[in-house]
Protein backbone atom coordinates (compact mmCIF):
# COMPACT_ATOMS: atom_id res chain seq x y z
CA UNK A 1 0.00 0.00 0.00
CA UNK A 2 2.82 2.27 0.70
CA UNK A 3 3.80 1.97 -2.92
CA UNK A 4 0.63 3.22 -3.93
CA UNK A 5 0.83 6.31 -2.07
CA UNK A 6 4.22 7.19 -3.18
CA UNK A 7 3.65 6.54 -6.67
CA UNK A 8 0.39 9.04 -5.92
CA UNK A 9 2.96 11.36 -4.78
CA UNK A 10 5.09 11.51 -7.20
CA UNK A 11 2.48 11.94 -10.11
CA UNK A 12 0.61 14.95 -7.75
CA UNK A 13 4.22 16.22 -7.34
CA UNK A 14 4.42 16.01 -11.30
CA UNK A 15 1.20 17.53 -11.89
CA UNK A 16 1.98 20.56 -9.56
CA UNK A 17 5.18 21.48 -11.03
CA UNK A 18 3.05 21.28 -14.84
CA UNK A 19 0.96 23.88 -13.17
CA UNK A 20 3.59 25.77 -12.16
CA UNK A 21 4.73 25.73 -15.21
CA UNK A 22 1.77 26.98 -16.88
CA UNK A 23 0.99 29.39 -14.36
CA UNK A 24 5.00 30.91 -15.36
CA UNK A 25 3.90 30.73 -19.14
CA UNK A 26 1.21 32.40 -18.62
CA UNK A 27 2.59 35.02 -16.11
CA UNK A 28 4.66 35.88 -19.49
CA UNK A 29 2.14 35.96 -22.16
CA UNK A 30 -0.07 38.51 -19.75
CA UNK A 31 3.36 40.63 -18.98
CA UNK A 32 4.28 40.66 -23.19
CA UNK A 33 0.57 41.18 -23.92
CA UNK A 34 1.00 44.56 -21.49
CA UNK A 35 3.67 45.92 -22.80
CA UNK A 36 2.61 45.16 -26.71
CA UNK A 37 -0.43 47.30 -25.10
CA UNK A 38 2.00 50.15 -24.17
CA UNK A 39 3.77 50.28 -26.86
CA UNK A 40 0.63 50.75 -29.65
CA UNK A 41 -1.13 53.13 -26.94
CA UNK A 42 2.27 55.61 -27.75
CA UNK A 43 2.60 54.44 -30.95
CA UNK A 44 0.18 57.50 -33.20
CA UNK A 45 0.07 55.07 -36.17
CA UNK A 46 -1.70 52.37 -34.40
CA UNK A 47 -5.78 53.47 -34.46
CA UNK A 48 -7.76 53.41 -31.69
CA UNK A 49 -5.00 52.40 -29.41
CA UNK A 50 -4.10 56.07 -28.05
CA UNK A 51 -6.04 58.58 -26.44
CA UNK A 52 -8.63 59.82 -28.43
CA UNK A 53 -8.93 63.75 -27.39
CA UNK A 54 -11.36 64.30 -30.24
CA UNK A 55 -13.97 62.04 -28.47
CA UNK A 56 -13.22 63.06 -24.78
CA UNK A 57 -13.71 66.72 -25.61
CA UNK A 58 -16.92 66.35 -27.28
CA UNK A 59 -18.18 64.41 -24.18
CA UNK A 60 -16.74 67.03 -22.07
CA UNK A 61 -18.37 69.58 -23.93
CA UNK A 62 -22.06 68.13 -24.37
CA UNK A 63 -21.64 67.04 -20.98
CA UNK A 64 -22.42 63.50 -21.94
CA UNK A 65 -21.38 60.70 -19.58
CA UNK A 66 -21.71 62.78 -16.43
CA UNK A 67 -24.21 62.67 -13.35
CA UNK A 68 -26.49 59.87 -12.79
CA UNK A 69 -28.39 57.84 -15.62
CA UNK A 70 -32.31 58.06 -16.36
CA UNK A 71 -34.25 55.21 -14.50
CA UNK A 72 -37.40 55.16 -16.04
CA UNK A 73 -40.20 54.29 -13.54
CA UNK A 74 -42.07 50.79 -13.63
CA UNK A 75 -45.47 51.18 -12.52
CA UNK A 76 -47.76 48.47 -12.74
Amino acid sequence: MVEGHEERGAELEFELAEMEKQQDDLDDDIHAAKDDWDAKKRDPSVPGAGRNEDVEDATEATGEGEGEPEVEDEKS
